[in-house]
């Protein structure tokens, strides 16, 4: 780590417009009415060789108030006694104020400077206007020279600007910064990754290597604390799409493959009826708040999260991202898994996901096995939760007459289907018996129904899907018990459908 500047240590020399600050206090030391000021100016100069960023701007605001005296100075030679006390007052009061700021700026640790880039800044700047005012107070300067410090403010910020994209892009080998964030709650790493991400969406466009970098120190901190990005609009080149061919699609959706933050290998939902627009992009971002709170309460143990939307380049449909699961849907896994697999086990894990959304008064609108998805350890995770009331919101279109409607039709409950298209806990749970069945079958619901109509239009009027006999099924564990709680499930009646805990305590 750098070391850092003090008045004890003989390798530093500090210097301001060119002068030591031995050389400014000779200067001055003919006038004494003036030290307490040039004592004042020496602590700002020492001070700005330990602010840990900004130095660019720090060094501009110690040589602006070098310059601030120098003009007092000149000053005093032609006012009157009244005037000069006054202005002598104004320009200590000045520096002074600087001085605290910059104490409190030197003070901060690598780790705290950075995230609190944004307020130095616009301190900073508050600083040179008070400097301003007070010049402009006694007529002490000209337009000429505000404009003047104002075009180098802007030249130091971009200067400082680029040293930061450079430490943030090799936070890796700073280990001072490390063991902070690591310390660090939740609210100071969430400006951390924050930063990180706008300076990504800044940055995508120039240095592939820093751009490199700062993805994987940003992906470093989001899997070290298990938390989302702050912004889950990913316009800064988090996602990168992998090949031109969708790996698989649905009615309503292609998947392709993707990599999120150069590291992780996620799907990327491109939503056939939904075009990337600001109508949509309003849509999603309200939607984002609600996966915020969703990780919050699960981490990912039942349910998949989603990582943000976007536009991804070759696709003008708005793309939605969430964690790749290798071994795929549910319904693939028990088939590929059959023997070895505790079925029941494996239906309260989903019931688990679902009491998780319940629980947030959040209705999941899709529930069966191909939006359950398993991930390494073969633990069934809720997908797509609230997608079909995301498209029909942006659509317009109800979810009667949208493409997913042929994916999810026998799973619906009657009353989903109707022209109002009611959604709820209890339809939820018609669902989730549907899904059950179909997992414990390895056969869609209404298995013996060949056409969707016919399998709704049994549904409608109360015909239940008929009870399998085969020895598989019943050794999967879809005993006497699990049968009765799914009929139940299947009342036409929701408020007769049991509660979620019917599932979980199988």
């Amino acid at each position: 780590m750098a070391e850092r500047a003090t008045s004890s240590n003989p390798q530093f020399i500090f210097f301001s417009l060119g002068k030591s600050i031995a050389q400014i206090t000779a200067q001055f030391a003919p006038i004494p009415g003036l030290l307490p000021l040039v004592d004042t100016l020496c602590g700002i100069i020492q001070l700005c060789e330990n602010v840990s960023n900004n130095r660019y701007a720090a060094r501009q605001l110690r040589d602006r108030c070098h310059h601030l005296i120098l003009s007092l100075r000149e000053y005093e030679a032609n006012a009157i006694s009244d005037n000069m006390i006054q202005a002598r007052h104004a320009v200590n009061t000045c520096l002074v104020d600087i001085h605290k700021k910059m104490q409190r700026w030197a003070g901060l640790s690598k780790f705290q400077s950075l995230i609190q880039q944004d307020d130095i800044v616009k301190d900073i700047e508050l600083c040179h206007n008070q400097i301003t005012d007070c010049l402009n107070m006694f007529n002490l300067t000209s337009q000429l020279e505000i404009h003047a410090w104002m075009m180098e403010f802007e030249a130091n910020n971009k200067q400082d600007h680029a040293k930061l994209i450079e430490t943030l892009s090799r936070i890796q080998d700073d280990q001072a910064i490390i063991a902070e964030t690591t310390s660090s709650v939740s609210d100071q790493v969430q400006q951390m990754m924050a930063m990180l991400q706008k300076v990504m969406g800044e940055n995508k466009q120039n240095a592939e290597k820093t751009h490199e970098g700062l993805s994987a120190n940003l992906y470093q901190i989001q899997s070290q604390f298990q938390e989302l990005l702050p912004d889950f609009y990913l316009q800064s080149g988090e996602v990168k799409k992998v090949g031109d061919v969708a790996l698989r699609g649905t009615a309503s959706m292609d998947i392709y493959e993707g990599i999120y933050l150069g590291r992780e290998k996620v799907d990327i939902k491109a939503i056939r009826t939904m075009k990337f627009d600001e109508q949509s992009k309003r849509r999603f971002m309200r939607e984002a708040k609600i996966w915020g709170q969703v990780w919050k309460r699960d981490r990912g143990r039942h349910i998949i999260p989603f990582y943000g939307f976007c536009q991804i380049g070759g696709l003008s449909r708005i793309c939605m991202i969430s964690p790749s699961q290798k071994n795929g849907d549910a319904l693939s896994y028990v088939k590929a898994n059959d023997k070895d697999l505790d079925y029941i086990h494996f239906i309260r894990h989903i019931a688990s996901g679902v009491e998780v959304l319940h629980s947030m008064d959040l209705i999941h609108g899709d529930i069966r096995a191909a939006n359950i998805l398993v991930n390494d350890i073969g633990h069934p995770l809720l997908s797509d939760f609230r997608l079909s009331k995301l498209i029909q919101d942006v659509t317009g279109a109800p979810f009667t007459q949208t493409s997913m409607m042929t994916d999810s039709c026998r799973h619906f409950a009657p009353e989903a289907l109707a022209d109002d298209g009611v959604v709820s806990r209890a339809s939820d749970i018609y669902a989730l018996g549907m899904t059950i069945l179909e997992i414990m079958t390895h056969q869609q619901p209404y298995r013996n129904v060949k056409h969707h109509f016919s399998a709704i239009n049994n549904a409608h009027q109360g015909i239940q899907p008929e009870r399998p006999t085969e020895a598989d099924v019943f050794r999967r564990g879809l005993d006497d018990n699990l049968w009765a709680i799914l009929v139940e499930s299947w009342s036409l009646d929701p408020s007769l459908r049991p509660p979620i805990q019917s599932f979980i305590c199988l």
